[in-house]
């Protein structure tokens, strides 16, 4: 048996995608015990999966002095085997040199002062961009001398949420979150121009293409847009649903990433800016197209560029990333 400690302070889909540590470290010996150093946002989705043995919340007072504090209260009497930095945040390796653990590495991706490496952390690995996310987590798990199975089921320990939405199969999902839309994501980014009519003529694009329902969500930032577009082409306010050549659309506005989940596993496709929730389709073994940033291949390679059931179209404006859908050959 060894015990792991592992920092992961940020994102969910970061979470999904380095279970391939995780979940490595967990099955190849069912004796492992594996706590994790997370965020006061993540820490409530990393709970559902099973094989986490402990969750220690790092900004719970949002004070860096009073949280760092409080997590060494929690963690001052434990002693790890292994103790990794895997968020690659400077709050989580200065906090990892006062735990008590036999080896302790750290996964980052800027360069830290080699003095405070080489004297408190026994490994440094470069979470570089030349290779691919995936790639580096397969470094790391071959230093630690574990073998990494063929195929993970990240799932297969986790606690999905009850359905409550009534989903009408089967369905392409559309997943229109903030990243569709000026003003709301990277300001560099080629964005759509979005209108409620070249959202419907969209659907009814994308109904040509797949001759299926569609189950429309979005993120968790309210877009004025989407509201003109709910407002404009759905009489029912309680259960926006409409009909478009004999096929159902389906808007569903309040979800939580969870439930996005269960969408995302009882879909036919997902159609999505590149993402949380396209780790999840590739982790639910699900074909999704993903609109991607024509000038950054090389960033976007680093975090899809294991996924084999992703393809991508560049984002553009709204008729042309239609065209670019309907010219692919996706069953």
């Amino acid at each position: 048996m060894a015990k792991f400690l592992i920092f992961r302070t940020d994102r969910i889909g970061d979470f999904i995608t380095s279970q391939l540590v995780t979940n490595s470290i967990s099955e190849v010996s069912k004796k492992n015990q594996v706590d994790v150093v997370a965020s006061r946002y993540n820490s409530k989705y990393i709970k559902n999966f099973k094989y986490i043995n402990q969750i220690f919340i790092f900004d719970k007072t949002q004070n860096k002095i009073l949280d760092f504090f409080n997590l060494f209260l929690q963690i001052k009497n434990k002693n790890y085997d292994y103790l990794i930095v895997l968020d690659g945040k400077r709050r989580s390796f200065l906090s990892g040199i006062f735990i008590n653990s036999k080896i302790k590495i750290c996964f980052l991706k800027d360069f830290y002062p080699k003095f405070l490496i080489s004297f408190f952390y026994h490994k440094y690995i470069k979470n570089t961009e030349t290779n691919t996310q995936y790639k580096n987590f397969q470094i790391l798990i071959n230093y630690l001398d574990i073998k990494s199975p063929k195929k993970i089921n990240y799932y297969k320990n986790y606690k999905f949420i009850k359905k409550k939405f009534k989903l009408p199969k089967p369905y392409v999902h559309l997943h229109l979150d903030e990243k569709w839309f000026k003003d709301y994501y990277f300001h560099d980014f080629d964005y759509m121009n979005l209108k409620p009519d070249s959202i419907y003529s969209f659907l009814k694009s994308l109904i040509k293409k797949f001759k299926c329902n569609i189950v429309i969500t979005q993120g968790f930032k309210k877009v004025g847009i989407m509201n003109e577009f709910k407002t404009k082409y759905f009489k029912n306010i309680k259960d926006p649903h409409i009909t478009i050549s004999k096929k159902n659309v389906k808007f569903i506005e309040q979800s939580s990433f969870r439930d996005l989940e269960n969408i995302v596993l009882n879909s036919k496709i997902l159609i999505c800016c590149e993402g949380a929730i396209s780790h999840v389709s590739h982790s639910l073994n699900k074909k999704t197209i993903a609109l991607i940033q024509k000038d950054r291949l090389i960033s976007t390679n680093f975090w899809i560029g294991h996924m084999s059931n992703i393809t991508t179209v560049f984002r553009d404006d709204i008729k042309r990333v239609s065209r670019d859908i309907l010219k692919l050959n996706f069953t």
